[in-house]
């Protein structure tokens, strides 16, 4: 019964506040009659047996049927008293402890709202701010400059609100004062923003002055505890990190306390960089952590922390916009030497390393072709960025919904284009790889911008025959073998006859065509011969002659799975037509011999190769050491078929002295010496591995090359030359 009278009082007590409510908005409305319940939910002027559940609808107050969904009119549901849980069941009647809305006509007046609520586990204080809402449109105006760029802040809006931990106001703390200490007192206008600024600046001051006063402190002793770690990262601040051992600077996004993947507390910061993704410059981002410490840390001591606070900030800065001016340089596709560590994506995450030395393809679209596994994805810049004349850069577009984000209205935001879509998962917008922009149209990157490149690159190793993340700093420029065409030992004309079909078909792909479109292009080179005679050299010397790449490959190379050899074939040959490079098939004899009923799997390899090799836009070159065995489907499709004889003496003799010549260690060989040398019956390669022991032979000795050393390596090696009788035959002319 008490619990009855309880809700009969709280029930009047409701109907004389709305009863007020309603008089004041109108006073000519007829007085409200309280109907007040009798207990158990009896109505005044009824008996206990007329009684109904209220809780349910009344059926009765419908006249006539109706279809569900028919009936013209809005149903108003209210939530009921919620459980431990935050559980609840919709009702028909309001909640009883309903209140009347303390934010409306009244109180859009003021120039500043700001909310409170209790502080429980602060003994220093019992209330703290909420949120503070800035309805004056002058002061707004005042924090639009003040708030320029911050993400995730329109001053302009018709209610602008701070909550949380005030990151905006606390971050750009020095520029809101000196902004206030700016307005003048001229006009009524700057008096009246310099009052509604006081009275911002009054309650931040209150509120914050503490942790202001504490964050500044440490900054200026360069140190920072983790529970301050949010002061000291602003929105747009250059950050410097390392990524893969690199020096990289980053240009902050967010920050946010949370957890990493061991779920241990750390500290997020997600920052972005400039980056090449094949067609064009953008942005991509990378979030760094910081674990959680105890005490205070010096801040150049952090994993990721501001530029600034860089003890040699100035040398870092200048190291890195020269590395960006490389990037810039090396976008597209390049030939470059390679000196270092590179790298490329394992198993759960893991990074394969790997030790390069030799020379790679710089081409990030072919990384996205060949690999789309893990292709590069940016964002572009927005229009006003790449367009800065006179250097100097915003950044205002953002990965994230940014569009709408900073300081000023959204009709004067940068629009930018995305290439690709975060919600697309990782997939171009329009289905495809966009190739490289031309060179010549596309904007420089400002001095800002290359500031924040990324320290990688994307290629392919030649030598390790791998997709991989090369390193900026370890790119080299290439050291032609100016000579190397020259001192090949072939007759004139043929070498003529090499080197003029390979430049013609490169500049001329197009006029080779066949009936079908993209189909014939390509030139075949057979080059037969025994071991030694210079076909392989013939091939790298042509390419070091036009300074294109060389791609060596063997029928190993292939492996021995059909739908394998398929798919690396295909890609090999669309990657050299694509860089313009000579290929050259080494050894292939499994490919050239005539097929046979017997041998089912390597007929296969044929075919294969066979219907590849038609869609081939480049130039080829296949060395093959036997001539009577071709298969005739493949006689129709080499355009030029060179035969190496066995080396002269005369051949021979050009080939001792290149070697020894083109070597930096001296020799005191003579010109008697070499005559004799050449009558030997060797091979190139074998003259090559007989001077290369010399040569280690006489360093060893620490004297200059001589007689006695080659005699010396022809006695221990004369079993790997066919050539019983070398020591007898060289002691009575040459040494004798």
């Amino acid at each position: 019964m008490p619990h009855q009278v309880q809700s009969l009082e709280k029930f009047k007590q409701l109907a004389i506040r709305r009863a007020a409510s309603a008089s004041s908005t109108s006073s000519s409305e007829a007085p409200i009659e309280l109907e007040v319940p009798k207990p158990n939910g009896i109505k005044a002027g009824t008996d206990k047996n007329d009684a109904k559940d209220v809780s349910k609808p009344d059926e009765t107050e419908d006249e006539e049927p109706c279809d569900p969904g028919m009936k013209t009119g809005i149903k108003d549901l209210y939530s009921g008293k919620e459980d431990k849980k935050g559980r609840y069941q919709w009702q028909e009647t309001e909640p009883e402890d309903l209140g009347v809305a303390v934010e409306n006509d009244k109180t859009a007046k003021w120039s500043l709202l700001v909310r409170h609520v209790k502080v429980y586990q602060d003994p220093s204080k019992v209330l703290a701010i909420h949120s503070i809402v800035v309805q004056s449109p002058l002061l707004k105006k005042l924090l639009g400059s003040v708030l320029k760029n911050y993400p995730g802040i329109t001053t302009d809006l018709n209610r602008l609100e701070f909550s949380g931990k005030f990151e905006p106001l606390i971050h750009r703390w020095a520029e809101l004062q000196a902004a206030i200490a700016k307005i003048g007192d001229e006009t009524e206008e700057q008096r009246t923003t310099k009052e509604h600024a006081n009275l911002l600046q009054s309650i931040l001051v209150k509120e914050f002055k503490d942790l202001i006063d504490t964050s500044q402190d440490m900054k200026n002793k360069r140190v920072m505890t983790y529970e301050y770690l949010w002061t000291l990262f602003q929105p747009g601040a250059t950050l410097f990190t390392r990524q893969d051992g690199q020096e990289t600077a980053l240009q902050l996004q967010s920050t946010k306390y949370g957890q990493d993947a061991g779920g241990n507390p750390c500290f997020w910061v997600v920052g972005k960089f400039v980056d090449w993704d094949g067609s064009s410059f953008g942005t991509s981002q990378i979030n760094v952590s910081v674990s959680a410490y105890v005490g205070t840390r010096s801040i150049p001591h952090l994993r990721v922390f501001p530029l600034e606070y860089h003890p040699k900030a100035e040398e870092v800065k200048a190291r890195l916009i020269e590395r960006g001016s490389k990037v810039e340089e090396l976008a597209g596709v390049n030939y470059k030497a390679y000196d270092g560590v590179a790298w490329h994506w394992g198993e759960f995450g893991s990074k394969n390393k790997y030790q390069v030395k030799g020379r790679i393809v710089i081409d990030t679209y072919g990384w996205n072709h060949f690999d789309p596994g893990h292709a590069i994805y940016t964002t572009r810049f927005a229009t006003n960025d790449a367009h800065d004349s006179d250097g100097e850069s915003d950044d205002g577009d953002e990965d994230d919904g940014a569009i709408a984000e900073g300081a000023e209205s959204a009709e004067d935001d940068d629009y930018f284009e995305p290439g690709y879509d975060d919600y697309a998962d990782g997939m171009p917008l329009d289905g495809h790889f966009a190739d490289e922009e031309d060179a010549a149209k596309r904007p420089p990157l400002t001095t800002e911008q290359k500031l924040i490149c990324t320290p990688l690159l994307r290629g392919y190793s030649l030598k390790n025959k791998m997709w991989l993340n090369f390193f900026v700093n370890c790119v080299k420029e290439i050291e032609w073998q100016k000579d190397a065409f020259d001192r090949l030992v072939l007759p004139k004309n043929q070498k003529e006859l090499i080197l003029g079909f390979t430049e013609s078909q490169q500049e001329h792909r197009a006029a080779f065509d066949d009936v079908i479109e993209g189909k014939g292009r390509g030139m075949i080179i057979l080059l037969c011969g025994p071991p030694g005679v210079g076909k392989t050299l013939t091939a790298e010397s042509v390419a070091e002659e036009m300074k294109v790449p060389l791609y060596m490959m063997s029928a190993g190379d292939l492996g021995l799975d059909p739908r394998r050899i398929e798919s690396k074939l295909h890609d090999t040959l669309e990657m050299c037509t694509r860089w313009n490079s000579v290929l050259l098939l080494d050894e292939a004899d499994v490919f050239l011999e005539e097929r046979s009923l017997h041998e089912l799997e390597r007929n296969k390899l044929v075919s294969i190769f066979l219907r590849v090799l038609e869609y081939f836009e480049g130039t080829m070159f296949l060395t093959t050491n036997r001539v009577n065995t071709f298969d005739p489907a493949f006689a129709s499709r080499i355009h030029i078929s060179l035969n190496y004889k066995e080396l002269s003496n005369a051949s021979r003799r050009t080939v001792w002295k290149n070697f020894l010549d083109s070597s930096p260690q001296a020799h005191v060989i003579t010109t008697t010496e070499l005559d004799e040398l050449s009558r030997l019956n060797m091979n190139g390669r074998q003259i090559k591995n007989i001077l290369k022991i010399a040569r280690l032979l006489a360093t060893r000795k620490g004297t200059k090359l001589n007689r006695d050393d080659i005699l010396t390596t022809l006695e221990v090696t004369q079993h790997l030359h066919n050539e019983s009788q070398v020591t007898e035959r060289t002691r009575g002319t040459l040494y004798g």
